[in-house]
């Protein structure tokens, strides 16, 4: 039999206790969110093209064909033509409108002949809209580089990418007249990749 002295030594001791223990529990609660973007999609791509080009003598430093992003050609050294050209395009299709997008690109593409020679396109660059002349786009720094440029979504055909670019004579191994492509055996193209920013 507890005596009333421990009984009010027990009961003591839990009033003592009991507030320690509630003071050491704690509760929160964690909110989860989360963001859903529509997969960007690529098409309705145009290949770049540099027209016709007459050449007085073998490519070298200084022979130039630069297309801008709005289709005109400025030429250099021994190289002319009639001036027009067409600018690479590519249309985002899809994507969430009203979000930032990022572009990356390849900074050159080599164009060769079916029975050999070959010639670079260099200083690949982009831009929007009605697009501009050369050297007034932005600087394409390769797909592994960083972002050329930035673009925020507006969606009904309206996200369209020019590219522009030189042909530079330096770059020409094997050169004879004929058409060159980076479609053909030994060519590289050029590699475009939007990311969301």
């Amino acid at each position: 039999m507890i005596s009333a002295n421990k009984r009010l030594a027990i009961f003591g001791l839990l009033i003592f206790i009991s507030p320690i223990t509630a003071a050491l529990a704690a509760t929160t609660n964690i909110e989860a969110t989360a963001q859903f973007l529509g997969a960007i999609t690529l098409g309705n791509e145009v290949d770049m093209d540099f027209d016709t080009i007459e050449f007085s003598a073998a490519p070298a430093g200084g022979d130039t064909a630069s297309l801008g992003t709005n289709g005109a050609i400025t030429y250099a050294g021994n190289f002319s033509g009639g001036g027009t050209g067409i600018a690479g395009e590519v249309e985002i299709t899809a994507g969430t409108v009203g979000q930032v997008v990022e572009i990356f690109c390849d900074s050159s593409a080599v164009l060769t002949r079916t029975g050999g020679g070959s010639i670079n396109a260099v200083g690949i660059e982009v831009d929007f809209g009605a697009g501009s002349a050369y050297n007034s786009g932005a600087d394409c720094n390769g797909v592994a580089g960083a972002a050329a440029d930035t673009l925020t979504l507006a969606g009904g055909g309206a996200d369209v990418i020019l590219l522009g670019g030189q042909l530079d004579g330096s770059t020409a191994a094997a050169f004879v007249a004929g058409n060159y492509s980076t479609a053909n055996a030994g060519g590289n193209n050029i590699q475009v990749d939007v990311f969301y920013q």
